[in-house]
C-alpha cells in the first residue's frame, strides 16, 4: 500500500477498495509500428513435444508479445514447410525457426535459433544456446526473446529480468521475495520474522531495505555482491526512525528518509564506505520517497512543503529545489526512468490512485491507468518500455505490469498482499 510519511511516521493514507471487480483483460500486441514476426513449430529431438509447447513456445510467445516491439503473426499461417514468399504474403516480416535437442538421456539442451527477413530472404539472426539439464526450457525462451529484441532495437529485452517485492506472510510479518519476469520461480530473500519493507536493488544486484527485526527500524542490506545481509545504518545504537532506502546508480550511496524528534522527515544520503549520513532537506514538514536520476546527480522526492503531497526535484547536495507536479492535490511515489527522460508517480482522485508519467522534455504529465481500482508503487522496467506496480483490481494487492499507453496491462502474479515492486536485471 502506498505510504506517505506523516508526523506519526506510520500513519498510512486511507485507500478505498471498490466493490466492483473488473474482468482481467490482457491485450495482445497489434502490428502498428511493431515488426511482425512469425514462428514455425520447433523441431524437437530427445525432448517431449508437449513440454516444449508449454514451457518454451508458449513462454516465448508471451515474452515477445509483451516486448512492445514485436507483433506475433497468429492468423492465416502457412505450413511450416511453405516457402519464404508464402510467409511474406501472410504478413510476416521475420520468420523464426528453432531446433531443440537433448544431447543424451538426462543430458544438457542444445537450442539453435535463426530468423529470416522475408523481404530480403536473408538471415538477420542466428544463435546457438546450450544449457545443462537443470536449466528449465522457459529460461532459454527468455534468453532468446531478449536477444531478438536486442537484434531489432540494439538493447536487450527484459524477459530474463526479475522483480523484487514485499509480501505479507503472516500478521505483522512481511518479507522480501523475488520472481522472474513472467511470475515464475518465487524465491524468498529475507527471513527476519518482522516487518521488512522498501526494497532497493543496486546495479550489481545488492539489496537494501528497512527491517524492524531489532525493534526500531534500521537500514539493512549487502555491502558486497552476494554478501551477507547486515545492518547498514545506524552503525551503533538506535537513531531516529528511518525508511525507504534507495541505491545511487554507482552503488556507493543510499538515499533514505529519517524522522526527527519534531515529527519532520528529511531526505538523507549515506556514504557506505565512510559510514556517514548527511541531510539534504531541512525544515518543517514531510520529505520522503527519494528516487535517483540515472547519473546520480539529482533526486525526485515527495514533499508536503506546499500543503499537500507533491513531487519535487533537487540536486544530490540539496540545491536547485523545484516542484515537478503541477496538477492534482495528492501526487507521490516518484520513480525516475532509466534514461532520465521521465518520472513515474501516482496521483490520488476520489480515494484511489492512478499511475502517471511526467515527460521532462515536454513538461507534461500523462495518465497511464484509469478505472475503479487503485494502482500504486510504480517502478520502471530496465528497458523503460513498461512499469511494474501493485493494484487491488482483483481484491488483494497484486503485482501488475503495463505498457506506457496503459492498454496492455498484465497481471504478473496472483500472489496476494504484495507491495513495493522493483524491476531489475541485476539479480
Amino acid at each position: 500500500m502506498l505510504r506517505f510519511l506523516v508526523r506519526t511516521f506510520l500513519c498510512a493514507a486511507a485507500l478505498g477498495l471498490s466493490a466492483q471487480q473488473p474482468t482481467e483483460v490482457v491485450l495482445s500486441a497489434s502490428s502498428g509500428a511493431k515488426l511482425v514476426l512469425a514462428m514455425t513449430a520447433p523441431k524437437v529431438s530427445g525432448v517431449d513435444e508437449s513440454q516444449v509447447a508449454s514451457e518454451f513456445t508458449a513462454v516465448l510467445r508471451r515474452d515477445l508479445d509483451e516486448t512492445g516491439v514485436f507483433a506475433l503473426l497468429q492468423e492465416r499461417l502457412p505450413a511450416d514447410s511453405a516457402p519464404t514468399k508464402a510467409w511474406r504474403e501472410a504478413g510476416a516480416q521475420w520468420l523464426l525457426s528453432v531446433r531443440i535437442a537433448r544431447a543424451a538421456e538426462g543430458g544438457g539442451l542444445q537450442l539453435d535459433a535463426s530468423a529470416l527477413d522475408t523481404a530480403a530472404e536473408k538471415s538477420v539472426f542466428t544463435k546457438p544456446y546450450k544449457a545443462d539439464r537443470l536449466v528449465p526450457l522457459r529460461r532459454m525462451a527468455h534468453a532468446l526473446a531478449d536477444d531478438l529484441v536486442a537484434r531489432l532495437t540494439g538493447e536487450r529485452g527484459v524477459a530474463s529480468s526479475r522483480v523484487v517485492f514485499v509480501r505479507q506472510v503472516s500478521p505483522g510479518v512481511k518479507e522480501l521475495f523475488q520472481i522472474d519476469r513472467d511470475g515464475a520461480n518465487l524465491v524468498q530473500l529475507t527471513r527476519h520474522g518482522s516487518l521488512t519493507l522498501s526494497p532497493s536493488v543496486a546495479s550489481d544486484g545488492r539489496l537494501a531495505y528497512v527491517t524492524y527485526k531489532g525493534g526500531a527500524p534500521a537500514l539493512w542490506g549487502q555491502r558486497r555482491k552476494d554478501g551477507p545481509h547486515e545492518k547498514l545504518y545506524p552503525a551503533n545504537g538506535a537513531a531516529d526512525m528511518v525508511s525507504t532506502p534507495v541505491w545511487s546508480p554507482d552503488g556507493k550511496r543510499l538515499a533514505f528518509v529519517q524522522l526527527d524528534r519534531r515529527g519532520n522527515s528529511d531526505i538523507m544520503i549515506l556514504d557506505l564506505e565512510k559510514g556517514r549520513a548527511r541531510r539534504l532537506t531541512d525544515g518543517t514538514g514531510i520529505n520522503t520517497e527519494p528516487s535517483w536520476n540515472p547519473n546520480g546527480t539529482q533526486l525526485a522526492f515527495t514533499s508536503d512543503r506546499e500543503g499537500s503531497p507533491q513531487v519535487f526535484l533537487m540536486q544530490d547536495d540539496g540545491s536547485n529545489l523545484r516542484r515537478l507536479t503541477g496538477e492534482g492535490l495528492y501526487n507521490a511515489s516518484p520513480a525516475w526512468s532509466p534514461n532520465g527522460a521521465m518520472v513515474a508517480y501516482v496521483s490520488r482522485f476520489e480515494g484511489r490512485f492512478d499511475l502517471f508519467i511526467y515527460k521532462l522534455g515536454e513538461g507534461k504529465a500523462y495518465q497511464i491507468t484509469t478505472g475503479v481500482s487503485t494502482s500504486e508503487s510504480p517502478a520502471w522496467s530496465p528497458d523503460e518500455r513498461r512499469l511494474v506496480f501493485t493494484s487491488n483490481r482483483f481484491g488483494s494487492m497484486q503485482i501488475f505490469t503495463t505498457d506506457l499507453s496503459g492498454r496492455q496491462v498484465v497481471r504478473m502474479t496472483e500472489l496476494p498482499d504484495c507491495q513495493s515492486p522493483k524491476w531489475t536485471r541485476a539479480r
